[in-house]
């Protein structure tokens, strides 16, 4: 919606309010300072709602009709008109010895970006192997661009299907072995200080921790009743990032606690800010929580 005073305001979901702010000035030719982007519940993310669709084509038709202008997509527009995940080529191959104990992997992964470079290949790259200790690995990854439209963030954007396939490798190396696919991932699982093939070596990791715990549950052990059942395992690896934030929180009359902050929820953000504020001042959790708009303050 525009403004008297030329400004324009536009309230969505969206997983960086400060980012569909520049991108749609971006896209229209607006100074940043004219938009103030208004976050609303973000429902779902995933990745998804990192770029632009509706917002820009609002704002247009709002300037043309000298009113509010609301677009909301069917699920089949969704589908039809958001970009789409990236086609791919996963070549996986892993070496083991008679232990169950990892030698070897090298993994190819071709993914398409569509009409522009920027496949999530990146991302593929840094998780495929990411929960094993591996000695002697390679990861080879490629952004093709074909004819078609430009691919979009899904879910852990390129990683399940990287998963997919070096998962369905363990199995099968598993199956010949003669191991339990828990029992080879705990033989072979990364912990603090393991380095990633890619380079970079992780901290603190609850990953070993968690598959003892599988191991060790009733729902694991039981017997597999009936027909058509069947029990499966797999591990997987993402990676947290964020851009600057500022915070800062205001002592009401009352005895309450107003928390400011610059970040859309995504989940459950503001319930643990809120927590844990309340557990840094000592005092009951009594507080609201505010997200700032682009313009605010």
């Amino acid at each position: 919606m525009w403004g008297e005073d030329g400004k324009l305001t536009i309230w969505g979901s969206s997983q960086g309010h400060f980012q569909i702010r520049d991108l749609t000035s971006l896209v229209l030719g607006i100074p940043v300072s004219q938009i103030k982007v208004v976050p609303m519940e973000i429902g779902g993310g995933f990745g998804g709602k990192t770029v632009i669709y509706l917002e820009p084509v609002a704002a247009a038709l709002s300037q043309k009709a000298r009113r509010p202008v609301k677009i909301q997509m069917s699920r089949a527009e969704v589908f039809e008109a958001t970009g789409p995940t990236s086609g791919s080529s996963v070549r996986v191959k892993i070496g083991a010895n008679k232990e169950g104990v990892i030698t070897a992997a090298d993994v190819t992964m071709i993914y398409e970006a569509g009409a522009f470079p920027g496949s999530p290949i990146n991302q593929a790259c840094q998780c495929v192997l990411t929960p094993y200790e591996i000695a002697n690995g390679r990861i080879e990854g490629y952004d093709v661009v074909v004819n078609r439209p430009k691919a979009a963030a899904y879910r852990a954007p390129g990683v399940p299907g990287a998963s997919f396939g070096a998962e369905s490798v363990i199995d099968e190396i598993c199956e010949k072995l003669g191991m339990d696919p828990l029992e080879f991932r705990i033989k072979n699982g990364v912990k603090e200080g393991s380095r990633r093939i890619p380079g970079p070596v992780l901290q603190k990791v609850g990953y070993m921790e968690t598959l003892s715990a599988a191991m060790d549950t009733d729902h694991y052990k039981s017997p597999l009743e009936g027909p058509n059942r069947g029990r499966g395992v797999a591990a997987g690896f993402w990676f947290n990032g964020t851009g600057p934030a500022a915070s800062f929180a205001t002592v009401n009359a009352d005895g309450t606690v107003s928390l400011t902050e610059g970040s859309p929820d995504i989940g459950g953000g503001r319930a643990s800010m809120s927590m844990q504020l309340a557990e840094v001042l000592g005092i009951p959790q009594r507080m609201s929580i505010l997200t700032w708009e682009t313009l605010m303050g």
